[in-house]
């Protein structure tokens, strides 16, 4: 059974005799804590600065569950949607500005639907503003001990100046943890539904990890996939950390590994490190954090998908599930027969920090055939809109 300190040292933290000319490689940052003692179980570059993505989405719910806690806001109020906060790229919920929600929806698409447009509504309620807001995360992270951690938005959209670390991210768990454990529920929401659309949690480790019962995905090209995770076992409970992973299973299969390991070590009586005490490793991150994905491999599945389109399409609907979307083109193709026997189903993938949606097309058609078969489908009250060629050649197409 390996103890604190030997998992710290295999975990390659700096030694005296380090060389310190000599570059580390990248380590993706990870670390497991013990939530009943503050004790730290396993740590790798756990200080190395690195791009948050969506993780910080879990100050600005820290931030709305502290306004609740002093009546600063309602979960009942309405909460009305800006041109800003509507601007928002995905993820989203797509609201239009001048509509509202609640506050207890608002949080629970920014906890389960990662909806950046939703993060701005509460960062421009909380605050004014979202760089106004932004600032008031950088010094709440300050005071709960966040020292290497700096927030420029609400959403973890990529900006120049954020940046926060492993360590850093299971203070913020811990503190969501013991402050508001009456909120914790909503990390363990499956599916939000708004609009009468279903959008699901993008943290897969819910249902397929034993304990395993809430926290916080992230994912942009800079920071790889990112996750926090809570779980509980016989009463114990432990939060890991893991940064920068290649793909979002391997990111998974790590963090199990990993608190597998932490519930087999058990508690420790005298804990070699504690959560707050560990201190950053001497040359940890000379240089700004690294970019973990380059947008050559972050694009490639779009760009590959793009390749397949020609002509004029028609779009039956994006969906959560490859299966729904491959429902929707039979369903179409159905009610097209006798009128159209032309065009070929395309479904089209895009990767997002909460799973991967599916956009069901048919592709390869002319103009007047596209026309036609959309005002049948029409009749029929079925989802169909015509894509022009232009439009499927656009860069953007593939993340509308």
């Amino acid at each position: 059974m390996l103890g604190a300190a030997c998992w710290l040292a295999l975990a390659g933290v700096a030694s005296p005799n380090a060389d310190a000319a000599e570059k580390p490689p990248l380590v993706e940052p990870a670390i497991v804590v013990d939530t009943d003692t503050g004790s730290v179980l396993h740590a790798e570059a756990a200080n190395r600065r690195w791009a948050p993505a969506s993780l910080t989405k879990l100050m600005t719910l820290y931030l709305a569950f502290e306004a609740m806690a002093v009546g600063k806001l309602d979960g009942d109020e309405p909460l009305t949607v800006s041109k800003t906060a509507a601007g928002q790229p995905p993820t989203r919920l797509g609201l239009r500005a001048g509509e509202t929600l609640s506050a207890d929806d608002a949080i629970a698409a920014v906890a389960t639907a990662s909806a950046n447009d939703v993060a701005v509504v509460l960062a421009e309620r909380l605050a004014g503003s979202e760089a106004a807001f932004a600032a008031l995360m950088t010094q709440t992270a300050r005071r709960l001990g966040m020292s290497r951690t700096a927030f420029v938005n609400a959403s973890g959209l990529p900006a120049s100046g954020q940046y926060t670390t492993a360590r850093d991210m299971a203070i913020l768990a811990d503190a969501l943890l013991d402050q508001f454990p009456q909120h914790y529920g909503v990390f363990a929401t499956r599916a939000f539904r708004h609009a009468g659309r279903s959008h699901g949690t993008g943290n897969s480790l819910l249902g397929s990890y034993r304990g395993a019962d809430g926290m916080k995905t992230g994912f942009t090209c800079a920071a790889g996939y990112n996750l926090v995770a809570s779980a509980e076992r016989d009463g114990r409970r432990l939060i890991g950390v893991v940064l920068g992973g290649g793909t979002r299973g391997k990111r998974n299969r790590r963090m199990a590994k990993l608190l597998d390991a932490g519930f087999k070590q058990g508690p420790a009586a005298d804990p070699a490190v504690r959560l707050a005490a560990l201190q950053p490793e001497p040359g940890i991150d000379p240089e700004p954090p690294p970019e973990r994905l380059s947008p050559g491999t972050c694009a490639s599945a779009a760009n590959a998908g793009k390749q397949r389109l020609s002509g004029w399409g028609l779009l039956f609907g994006v969906y959560t599930e490859k299966s729904a979307a491959r429902a929707a083109v039979t369903r179409a193709r159905r009610a097209l027969r006798g009128v159209m026997n032309a065009g070929r189903p395309v479904y089209l993938p895009r990767k997002l920090e909460n799973g991967t949606s599916w956009k069901a097309l048919m592709v390869g058609l002319r103009k007047e055939q596209a026309g036609q078969a959309c005002k049948h489908l029409w009749k029929k009250k079925l989802t169909c809109v015509p894509q022009a060629p232009q439009l499927m050649r656009h860069p953007q197409f593939a993340r509308r």
